[in-house]
């Protein structure tokens, strides 16, 4: 793979990673406060399935494009903002697995407005990581 398709690749992959944040942020999180109550956990249970989906391909091959990009470094790459960028990928995908992961996890136990909200504002946190590693990408270009 020549250093051009590695990173229009990656930045392909990445900003698809930032249009879902963003989507995830503005339009199906807050939708989970109007969710009835008597509907809740077979509609987050639901997007669980299906966020896992639209993922399924993306998350795998951003992580395998951003140590490419770190490991082979294209010339005009900087070597801080490759480990940057994939350092933001890693806490990224950490604060999934450790936070958000779990988080979701109570949710289908039920409708709690208190962690809807928890869930909303703190993921300002993971929109702002990948929106930064958008720009991280695209600036590689």
């Amino acid at each position: 793979m020549s250093d051009r398709l590695l990173l229009l690749s990656h930045a392909g992959v990445t900003l698809v990673m930032v249009g879902i944040m963003w989507s995830v942020q503005l339009t199906i999180y807050p939708q989970f406060r109007n969710v009835p109550v008597d509907d809740f956990v077979p509609y987050v249970t639901a997007h669980a399935t299906r966020i896992v989906v639209l993922l399924a391909p993306f998350a795998p091959l951003e992580i395998l494009l951003a140590l490419l990009v770190w490991i082979r470094r294209p010339e005009d790459v900087s070597g801080r903002l490759a480990f940057i960028a994939g350092l933001l990928l890693a806490i990224g995908w950490l604060s999934t697995a450790l936070w958000y992961a779990p988080l979701h996890g109570e949710l289908q136990s039920g409708h709690d407005a208190v962690l809807i909200d928890r869930l909303i504002w703190t993921n300002w946190f993971r929109t702002a990581l990948w929106s930064i590693r958008g720009v991280f990408a695209l600036s590689m270009l």
